[in-house]
C-alpha cells in the first residue's frame, strides 16, 4: 500500500532540512532504504508525488476517519513538474492549510462500513453515497447523494498506510463538493477557495486523515520520526 505523499514530505522537508549541511537527500533517502537501490527508487517515487495505480480494495477503506489537513498529489510527472515538483507540491498544500482550518475542513469525519456505504460529515452537513473500485486504474468513485438528491459519481484518488488515509479528488471536483456544502450550510468557503482551487487544475486534492481509534496528538519531531519509521518498516519488509 502506498504511503501518505503529504506526511512523507513533511518528513522528508524537515529531515533533510535538519541534515542539510551533513548530507544530501540522496544520502537520506539512501539510508532509510538501508542501501537497497531497488528501496532508494520506491522511496524516490513516493515523494515525487505522482499517484501510482492503488492496490487497495473496498474492504480496506472501512472505517472511521478524522480529517488532518490538506493532501495533493498529482497524475502525472509532467502535471508535477509544471506545479514546481515537490517543492510546488508543499507549497500547494501550505496555501491550502489556513483555509481548511478557518473553514473547518480539517474536521472532516469519513465513515465507511462493510456494505462499503461512505458518509462524509463536513460541518454540519453530512454528505453520504456508495463507494465502487474502478480496478484497471486504481481508483474509486465516490456516489454522493445529499438530503436525497444525487450530486453525481466523483473520482477519488485514494492512499493508504496503516491508520493513515489519503482521500483526494481532481481540484474541479474538490471544489464542486466544497460548494455543496457551502450551499446548504451558508459558509462562505467556496467562494474563498473556488480561485485557489482553479489555480491547481490537474492536481487531485483532498485531505489526510488518520483513523479515529488512533487520532492522538503528537509533536511535529515525534511525527515526523514515526513517519520515517514507518517508511523503513515497509521497506524492509519488502527485502
Amino acid at each position: 500500500m502506498k504511503i501518505l505523499k503529504s506526511i512523507m514530505v513533511g518528513a522528508v522537508i524537515s529531515a533533510s532540512t535538519l541534515s542539510m549541511h551533513s548530507q544530501g537527500l540522496g544520502n537520506i533517502l539512501s539510508g532509510l532504504g538501508n542501501g537497497s537501490s531497488d528501496s532508494g527508487n520506491v522511496l524516490t517515487n513516493i515523494i515525487e508525488g505522482v499517484f501510482t495505480k492503488s492496490d487497495l480494495s473496498l474492504s480496506d477503506l472501512i472505517g472511521e476517519y478524522q480529517a488532518q489537513g490538506p493532501a495533493v498529489t498529482f497524475k502525472s510527472d509532467n502535471l508535477l513538474q509544471k506545479a514546481g515538483g515537490i517543492a510546488g507540491a508543499a507549497t500547494i498544500v501550505s496555501k491550502l492549510q489556513p483555509y481548511y482550518e478557518q473553514y473547518g475542513l480539517n474536521n472532516m469525519v469519513l465513515t465507511v462500513d462493510s456494505a462499503a456505504n461512505f458518509t462524509m460529515k463536513i460541518k454540519s452537513l453530512s454528505l453520504k453515497g456508495t463507494i465502487t473500485k474502478n480496478d484497471s486504474e486504481g481508483t474509486f468513485d465516490f456516489n454522493f447523494n445529499v438530503m436525497g438528491i444525487k450530486l453525481g459519481k466523483f473520482t477519488a484518488y485514494i492512499e493508504k498506510s496503516g491508520n493513515n488515509l489519503n482521500l483526494m479528488f481532481d481540484a474541479s471536483k474538490l471544489k464542486d463538493i466544497i460548494s455543496t456544502v457551502a450551499k446548504f450550510t451558508g459558509n462562505s468557503m467556496a467562494s474563498a477557495l473556488a480561485s485557489i482551487l482553479d489555480s491547481y487544475d490537474g492536481a487531485c486534492i483532498g485531505w489526510k486523515m488518520v483513523s479515529t481509534a488512533q487520532n492522538t496528538n503528537t509533536s511535529s519531531g515525534s511525527a515526523i520520526s514515526n513517519s520515517l519509521g514507518t517508511l523503513k518498516d515497509i521497506l524492509n519488509k519488502g527485502n
